[in-house]
């Protein structure tokens, strides 16, 4: 077994230890390769697990992959919490394209793609990143409706599809920027429709 395995802190539990050198082995990999070329037996080889090990704690490659992916990225862009819920759904945008330009954006993409073809990939990456992420913005969203910033009545899936569609739609197909600029319009645009609408 290899020392990544065996490295273990005082009262660590030895499964623990096991499952964190392999989602470690695991991102290492997807970095490295993308998801196309992720596989179980590569991750076995470099975290030193067996692959009925494995096999145990994730069903296949995509719940691993999306799993360890998750882990690294999840903390690195939260909703901010300030006194305008708009505000902070502008900053979380921002963020997200931050992250979109960099290598979290190019694992995102080629996580969507292996999902076009894998079921289970498309299942855990919707279960494990997308809710989630929707989850929290319709949060926000409610803090906005609360403050009358936002107004009552609005679709929360719709919502999050027209404030994020667009950021995936350019990271999938690089037709537009995500700089800062483009982003903030795009922000703009989106929630301008999404505020209280003038008595007539």
């Amino acid at each position: 077994m290899s020392t990544a395995v065996e490295a273990r802190g005082p009262g660590r539990p030895r499964c623990e230890g096991t499952k964190q050198a392999i989602l470690r082995a695991a991102y290492d990999l997807l970095e490295e390769g993308g998801i196309a070329a992720f596989t179980i037996e590569a991750v076995a080889q470099r975290s030193g697990a067996a692959k009925t090990t494995i096999y145990r704690w994730w069903p296949n490659k995509g719940a691993l992959a999306i799993e360890s992916f998750l882990q690294v990225v999840e903390k690195q862009n939260p909703f901010p919490q300030s006194a305008s819920a708009i505000a902070d759904l502008k900053t979380q945008l921002r963020g997200v394209a931050r992250l979109f330009r960099g290598r979290v954006g190019q694992l995102v993409s080629s996580i969507m793609v292996e999902a076009q073809t894998d079921p289970e990939t498309r299942r855990a990456f919707v279960d494990g990143y997308l809710n989630p992420r929707r989850a929290a913005a319709r949060k926000v969203f409610e803090r906005g409706i609360a403050s009358g910033e936002l107004r009552a009545g609005l679709d929360f899936d719709l919502a999050c599809d027209a404030l994020y569609g667009a950021i995936y739609m350019r990271l999938l197909l690089r037709h537009g920027g995500l700089g800062d600029a483009a982003v903030d319009l795009l922000a703009e645009t989106v929630l301008d429709g999404l505020r209280p609408r003038p008595a007539p």
